[in-house]
């Protein structure tokens, strides 16, 4: 199992992932969301066919279509933590953190 914790940033909005690798090519995937949009991506997103994810472009796997129909924004973090979570637990990729830090900002 790969459990994965993404604070989404100004939002505030918390989700924690779980990926559990049902048999040799699907896992299931589960939320625990603060966030309302998350919450209505989990009620669609349940399992995973690991191979399609992995070998389809971003856009044609579904977790980025599904998100694209339920998450608020397109740069929501949580849909690529799930594939970094099945990556892991597909064994594609040994689990390391994964960071987005703002290091400058210029207002206009």
């Amino acid at each position: 199992m790969s459990l994965v914790w993404v604070k989404a940033g100004v939002c505030g909005q918390e989700s924690t992932i779980e990926v559990r690798r049902t048999d040799m090519t699907h896992v299931a995937v589960e939320f625990a969301t603060t966030c309302e949009h998350i919450q209505r991506l989990a009620g669609v997103l349940k399992t995973l066919d690991i191979a399609h994810e992995m070998s389809v472009p971003l856009l044609d796997t579904a977790v980025y279509r599904l998100a694209s129909e339920h998450v608020c924004r397109g740069s929501c973090v949580v849909p690529a933590a799930v594939l970094k979570a099945l990556e892991v637990e597909a064994g594609i990729f040994q689990a390391a953190e994964s960071q987005i830090e703002f290091v400058g900002s210029v207002q206009q």
